[in-house]
């Protein structure tokens, strides 16, 4: 244990930076593999796309790997910057252009609500070091402010309510293996930073930051899911789907303890599978610059494609929450956490809205199977891609049935946070 829990300056690193640190770098494995064939497919291929993503992840580990409020500034404008470039890369079309531009004005307010709560936290304690901020106990209302500032730049990048509203939009216009790639990162990032700073270094204002999570998690379970029901677009559906995902994981924090941590690592784990499974097949539905994304161009799908279909189908369940997928596993041991920390009330918003999600998440596989599609042609699927597919789905479901041994993973990782 010792030898993964070190500290050299500003830079720390433990199990549980090595956890989420490679989640993200397993996701991005994943998306370089998808994105290959894409860009070939749009035309648009050049070598300035990878370094662009490889950039963003220098930022993340950063983030990830810090024990000083400086870095957490860097960290997330050298992950956010390559993001709004890497949103508008297919500048060719006006969807991503748009995106890019929203995701940056609105990014750029975020950074300055982050840097004017960094600063309101250095004026009330005169450092920005984690572990001795943690120590000088403040109460006053700068510190206060400063906290507060500092959770909506953090809940800015994981999308949570009301500091969303960049996400569908962004999602819509990327490459669709970047949305993928956004809809997990970014936000494991956010999600893990956020974590540690709250345990950590303000463990004695925790009454005045669980009510503020609190809240923010059930807007956003509820305005996720609500407005992942109403879209044509499946793409779209699933950027309002991942709002909703990242309401599960604020609640993990509110139930502050390791069991609620140990549970949130896991449900990223799972979600780094099934996000990029979908996104993945996403990206396979396509022919020419032309992308196939609303629900009728997926009818018939699983017929003409079956892998696809199966694939899909695998991933839809799991995002359902429906058994023997690590989706049910992951909302089971945060609403665990709920229950064992006396927050059963909210543990039942997040059953609810697990069950309103059940009907947009299975209007895909309806399309896909029950539905007939004039258009009978096919779609070019290569090797690679469906390699990265197949073994999402079968870690899905493997997961899903044996997860002993990832939620004793999660849970050293959340026994050493420091």
């Amino acid at each position: 244990t010792a030898a993964l829990e070190s500290q050299y300056g500003m830079i720390t690193y433990s199990y549980y930076s090595v956890f989420l640190s490679s989640l993200v770098l397993v996701t991005a494995v994943a998306a370089f593999a998808l994105s290959e064939h894409y860009l070939i497919a749009e035309d648009f291929s050049h070598p300035e796309f990878y370094a662009i993503l490889l950039s963003s992840i220098t930022g993340m580990m950063v983030m990830l790997n810090t024990s000083n409020f400086v870095n957490i500034f860097i960290g997330l404008e050298l992950l956010s910057i390559p993001l709004y470039t890497s949103v508008a890369y297919l500048r060719y079309k006006p969807e991503s252009v748009e995106g890019g531009l929203k995701y940056f004005i609105l990014g750029a307010i975020a950074s300055g609500f982050l840097a004017y709560g960094i600063a309101m936290i250095y004026g009330a304690t005169g450092t920005l070091d984690f572990i001795i901020v943690g120590k000088a106990v403040k109460t006053d209302s700068l510190f206060q402010l400063g906290l507060l500032f500092v959770m909506m730049g953090l809940a800015f990048k994981a999308a949570a309510v009301p500091f969303h509203m960049w996400a569908p939009d962004a999602y819509e216009g990327a490459a669709t293996p970047v949305t993928g790639f956004m809809s997990i990162a970014p936000k494991a990032v956010a999600i893990g930073i956020l974590i540690r700073i709250l345990y950590l270094v303000f463990p004695q204002m925790a009454g005045y930051w669980r009510e503020g999570i609190l809240v923010l998690s059930i807007l956003t379970v509820i305005v996720g899911n609500l407005a992942a029901i109403v879209q044509q677009s499946v793409k779209r559906m699933l950027a309002y789907s991942s709002i909703s995902h990242a309401g599960y994981l604020l609640m993990g924090i509110v139930a502050y303890s390791i069991e609620g941590v140990s549970g949130i690592l896991f449900y990223l784990a799972g979600y780094m599978l099934i996000n990029t499974g979908a996104f993945g097949v996403l990206s396979l539905l396509k022919r020419g610059d032309v992308d196939y994304v609303s629900y009728d161009d997926i009818r018939g799908v699983g017929y003409r494609h079956p892998w696809l279909g199966i694939f899909m189908t695998i991933f839809m369940f799991s995002l359902a929450g429906i058994p023997a997928t690590v989706g049910f596993m992951g909302k089971f041991y945060i609403f665990k956490a709920l229950i064992h920390a006396d927050y059963i009330g909210l543990a039942l918003v997040g059953i609810g809205g697990s069950l309103i999600s059940v009907y947009y998440y299975l209007r895909v596989v309806v399309n896909m199977y029950m539905k007939e599609n004039p258009d009978e042609s096919s779609f070019d699927l290569n090797f690679l891609s469906m390699t990265v597919l197949g073994i999402c789905s079968v870690l899905v479901i493997a997961t899903g049935l044996f997860p002993a041994k990832i939620a004793d993973v999660a849970n050293i990782a959340a026994r050493f946070m420091n």
